[in-house]
C-alpha cells in the first residue's frame, strides 16, 4: 500500500513537469492559438489534474 502513494507523488511531479515543459516549449504557438496567460493555463491544467485525483481517490481507485 505504500507504493501506491508514493506514486501518486510522483506522478503528480511528473504532471507538474511535464505541463510546465510544454508551455514553455510551445509558449508561442500557445497564445496564437489561445488568448490566455500561460501562467493561468498552467492552474488550469493542475486544477483539471487535482479534480481528476479527488474523482480517483472518491472512487476507491486510491
Amino acid at each position: 500500500m505504500r507504493d501506491s502513494k508514493y506514486c501518486w507523488y510522483i506522478l503528480s511531479i511528473i504532471v507538474a513537469i511535464t505541463s510546465t515543459a510544454i508551455a514553455i516549449y510551445f509558449g508561442e504557438w500557445i497564445k496564437s492559438v489561445i488568448p490566455i496567460d500561460l501562467i493561468m493555463l498552467l492552474l488550469l491544467v493542475h486544477m483539471v489534474y487535482i479534480e481528476i485525483r479527488c474523482y480517483v481517490k472518491e472512487r476507491g481507485h486510491y
